[in-house]
């Protein structure tokens, strides 16, 4: 009776569906796969109750043949498998599009179109429009050197020395001399043309317009060489106070006289 309860509990027990996960494969098909699995869950099935009826009376055997087919759950079937398998991503290859192959056909051909044209017209007709064109846009994109004309009276000059407490001097000749410790600037925005140097004393030499220029003397120290940019607000050199700095303006390389100095040191044009 023991082995009857037993055969009954294990009747409950319920095989309704089977899932089969697979990696993807490319020798064996999904629903052969599916049919071998079902197939052998099955097999195992029958075989163990083939074993547990062996110690049934024939009562008992019909019973347990009724239960097994009111309880068709016992038998599994297939259910579709799922594959979790990740594909790869194969990028689609791009194909060359018809259109952008003639556009750039057509845009090659223009510009050697555009060439042939520019060639025959500098031969045959250099005066044309075209030709008039595109020499304009070279020769305009030619830098021009401005050139200063202006005279030197047309200036407002600066300070040579900022410092109020050194005074300076202008001579008849037209030589401003000053002594002290002091930075030394230009009288006006120009160009260095010359820097000189002896026994550790500077002279530079500044062109400010076609006519106008200054020589400072005496520096300690030179800020700057041929060519630098010259600007009234920055100083050109420096002086240690040791021997004397003087300044000379010279219109088309004649010294000018008719200047003085204020209170500020600023240069005002006597005329």
């Amino acid at each position: 009776m023991g082995e009857t309860i037993d055969y009954a509990e294990m009747l409950e027990i319920p095989v309704n569906t089977l899932n089969v996960v697979k990696k993807k494969s490319k020798k064996k098909k999904n629903e052969e796969l599916k049919e071998r699995v079902v197939d052998a869950v099955n097999e195992k099935m029958n075989a163990y109750d083939n074993v547990s009826r062996e110690n049934l009376s024939g009562e008992e055997e019909m019973a347990a043949d009724v239960k097994a087919e009111e309880d068709s759950s016992r038998v599994a079937f297939s259910e579709d498998v799922t594959d979790y398998s990740a594909e790869e991503f194969v990028e689609p290859r791009k194909k060359p599009k018809f259109l952008e192959g003639k556009i750039l056909i057509a845009e090659f051909a223009a510009v050697i179109a555009l060439c042939a044209l520019i060639l025959i017209t500098n031969i045959f007709m250099p005066t044309s429009a075209i030709n008039t064109f595109f020499a304009g846009l070279v020769s305009g994109s030619e830098q021009t050197v401005k050139t200063d004309d202006r005279t030197y009276s047309e200036l407002i000059l600066g300070a040579c020395v900022q410092d109020t407490d050194i005074e300076c001097a202008v001579s008849e000749t037209g030589v401003m001399t000053f002594k002290g410790e002091c930075s030394v600037y230009a009288p006006y925005t120009g160009t260095v043309e010359s820097v000189t140097e002896q026994d550790g004393v500077y002279t530079i030499g500044i062109s400010h317009t076609t006519s106008f220029s200054t020589v400072i003397t005496g520096l300690s120290a030179a800020y700057l060489e041929m060519g630098d940019k010259v600007y009234s607000t920055i100083p050109v050199g420096y002086s240690k106070g040791e021997i004397e700095v003087s300044v000379s303006m010279y219109d088309d390389g004649t010294l000018i006289t008719s200047y003085s100095v204020n209170e500020e040191n600023d240069i005002v044009w006597n005329v």
